[in-house]
């Protein structure tokens, strides 16, 4: 399925676009638009993060959380992203979360380094997929507490990649 956004994703959209791509449609292509100089038409595909589609801000929330809702998801850790994505995107709530800097600084900076908005989002999934490892990782830590104690550190740090890589 096709999905259009508007050029230069940052934080919002790079965060909805790995959101889709990974708990939505692991087939989404992406298209940017240069809205709103250009028009967006039905062809382009789902919009988000446009101001008056569906999948856009709404009553005080972010794109990423209005897609979360839209779709029911649940998992903790992407419930966890929609706090720092919020706090980072929305206007005077950068405080409120304190990830959410260090994230807006790294995302400023990222569209103006890639080749182009598909280089963007693309490495916009890494960061993303990082972010959420991190948070699994404590929890991964945790359950297996007395397995990783007997471990080297390179044994250590090879296990716990391989339980966060298979998911």
């Amino acid at each position: 399925m096709k999905w259009v956004t508007r050029a230069f994703p940052h934080i919002d959209r790079t965060a909805s676009a790995w959101l889709i791509k990974r708990f939505i449609d692991p087939e989404a292509e992406f298209v940017f638009i240069n809205w709103p100089e250009e028009e967006l038409k039905p062809e382009h595909g789902t919009p988000f993060d446009i101001r008056g589609v569906e999948l856009g801000h709404k009553d005080g929330k972010c794109t990423f959380e209005v897609i979360v809702e839209k779709y029911g998801i649940e998992d903790p850790y992407v419930l966890k992203i929609a706090e720092i994505v919020h706090a980072a995107d929305i206007e005077g709530e950068i405080d409120k979360v304190p990830e959410a800097r260090g994230i807006r600084i790294v995302f400023d900076g990222l569209r103006f380094i890639t080749e182009n908005d598909y280089e963007t989002i693309e490495l916009g999934m890494k960061i993303w997929d990082a972010v959420y490892a991190a948070f699994k990782l404590k929890d991964v830590v945790s359950q297996y507490r007395d397995k990783l104690e007997s471990m080297y550190r390179t044994e250590r740090l090879r296990f716990l990649k391989e339980l966060l890589r298979k998911g």
